[in-house]
């Protein structure tokens, strides 16, 4: 959707709402987005000064969806409408909060997790509520907690940490890196454990969010894994590029000699990320046999963008960059034997020969 429209569509809603109130705000992430620069996709407004039955009247008119009658939360195109909450733990898992509804600002904003998403932008005045330092630390690109408890309430907010960090190349403010290390993070199910890794995978700056992988216990606690600096500094080295969602865990898998399996049970991975992190790695001498071998499964692009584009030039040249290699005749009475005797046939070549190898040996 064009930002274009986006904003059409908030026109509409400042008429829509200006006859009965005039503190509506835009809150969170789109507030952030704008300070940085960033066209946001969708938006979050937070309605004060309307009761819930007028509310839920005023929506029902809009035409909007609700998506949590409880939380007083409905969707309208690519806006999410609300009425103001407080939100007190009161079980395990994400659903465990017992809702208030509020009209004080300052208290309805201290319910976010970082200073930089727990700004607001009244929708008429275009003056922004910055209660906790947000603007401040969005310039110093830093991600930082408002409140200790209420952090802690829901676990999840250690990988949301995570995913900022890659997807902003912003750092976690100590204190905030010091409370992620206490909060455990066994209460969170597999779907939204992979929802805030999703984000990561697709970010500009994987190596941060590497990094915060690492140093907020996610890599321990979740997945039971550790690094030293040496592996530290060579996977760092590899994440300073992200040319795939599948890349951080294709090169995880193979310098730590993983299983896939692992991942695909841990996280839940999606069939496409599944598909990908089994594709072979690039071994130290790629000739052209190894590469019309790897074809017969699937075509070569993602195999060579996953490893630095290797043997680029050469796949394209062969027209096995979105297609796989096609025998030229198959025996039917012995095809594996046939289709083998093909590729031996071919003169040997060394597409590509590294000094050096990209994983450590076992």
């Amino acid at each position: 959707m064009k930002n274009e429209k986006l904003q059409e569509d908030l026109e509409f809603l400042k008429n829509f709402f200006a006859p009965y109130s005039k503190r509506v705000y835009i809150v969170g992430g789109a507030v952030r987005d704008e300070i940085m620069g960033i066209k946001p996709k969708e938006i979050d407004l937070e309605v004060y000064d309307i009761a819930p039955d007028k509310f839920d009247e005023l929506m029902q008119k809009l035409g909007a969806k609700g998506v949590g009658k409880s939380f007083f939360v409905y969707k309208w195109k690519n806006f999410d409408i609300a009425l103001p909450r407080t939100e007190m733990k009161t079980g395990s898992g994400h659903r465990g909060f017992e809702v208030s509804l509020i009209q004080d600002e300052k208290t309805a904003s201290s319910r976010r997790d970082f200073t930089m998403n727990a700004l607001m932008k009244n929708i008429f005045t275009g003056v922004i509520l910055d209660f906790w330092g947000g603007v401040k630390d969005i310039k110093n690109r830093i991600i930082r907690h408002i409140n200790n408890e209420k952090f802690k309430e829901d676990s999840l907010r250690v990988l949301r940490a995570m995913q900022f960090a890659a997807r902003f190349k912003f750092k976690v403010a100590p204190e905030t890196v010091k409370l992620c290390c206490e909060i455990d993070l066994n209460d969170l199910s597999k779907d939204r454990i992979y929802g805030e890794f999703e984000k990561m995978f697709k970010s500009r700056f994987l190596y941060y969010g590497f990094y915060y992988f690492i140093i907020l216990g996610i890599a321990k606690k979740l997945l039971n894994l550790e690094f030293n600096k040496k592996e530290f500094f060579h996977l760092s080295k590899i994440y300073k590029t992200n040319p795939l969602e599948s890349f951080f865990l294709y090169h995880l898998i193979y310098y730590k000699h993983l299983k896939h399996s692992f991942f695909i049970e841990k996280l839940n991975l999606p069939n496409r990320l599944k598909r990908e992190i089994k594709i072979k790695k690039c071994p130290k001498i790629v000739t052209n046999r190894f590469l019309y071998g790897l074809a017969l499964k699937y075509p070569l692009k993602t195999f060579s963008i996953l490893n630095f584009n290797c043997c680029k030039k050469w796949i394209k040249e062969h027209n096995l960059w979105d297609k796989k290699y096609k025998p030229i005749k198959i025996d039917p009475n012995n095809p594996r034997k046939s289709i083998l005797d093909e590729i031996r046939s071919y003169d040997k070549i060394i597409i590509k020969k590294d000094k050096y190898a990209i994983y450590p040996v076992n």
